[in-house]
């Protein structure tokens, strides 16, 4: 069986579908953003570190430089439109929460707030930053968990309930064994 050879600039792509994120951050002005990310993952049990990765000039990236503190939102299916929302190009400064028509609450230990519809929240203390090609990769330290009751089975993320959103690339999603595309 001879191999397709895919341009390296694409590696990625066979390296989906992937979780997606909402990652919340706030500035020194209290502006609040929210912006869907899907390069993403944990990087260490002990001490509890996650780490996604950020475009230099994206607005999360600019608020974490300001107040490095963000939480990640972990969307169920049913806000995948909402989801895709907060990633439009809005002026900084402008609350894609809002705007998505989400409802935010307030974290416990950092300034940047949770999105109530998501399942789960990882509020997030930075512990550092390096850069990564076009990207700088901002690994946080986890500092609070919680969860939506009945959102975990047997310890796990109960799939079948939660539906959570897998990237694929571009507008395409799936979640379970169905393809989605946003509008």
């Amino acid at each position: 069986m001879a191999f397709e050879k895919l341009d390296n600039k694409n590696a990625y792509r066979i390296l989906a579908p992937r979780p997606t994120i909402i990652v919340t951050t706030i500035n020194s002005k209290n502006e609040v953003n929210a912006a869907p990310f899907s390069f993403t993952m944990p990087v260490s049990m002990d001490p509890p570190l996650v780490a996604f990765a950020s475009v230099p000039s994206h607005d999360t990236y600019q608020n974490i430089e300001e107040i490095p503190e963000f939480v990640v939102n972990i969307p169920p299916e049913t806000i995948l439109e909402k989801l895709w929302i907060t990633g439009e190009k809005f002026p900084y400064g402008v609350n894609e929460i809002e705007k998505a028509g989400l409802n935010q609450i307030p974290s416990e230990l950092v300034a940047p707030p949770k999105i109530k519809e998501c399942v789960g929240h990882l509020e997030c203390k930075v512990e550092w930053i390096k850069d990564a090609g076009d990207h700088n990769l901002i690994v946080g330290r986890v500092v609070r968990t919680d969860i939506k009751p009945g959102s975990l089975k047997d310890g796990l993320l109960n799939v079948e309930k939660v539906k959570p959103v897998l990237h694929l690339g571009g507008v395409d999603f799936v979640v379970g064994d169905h393809l989605r595309k946003v509008k």
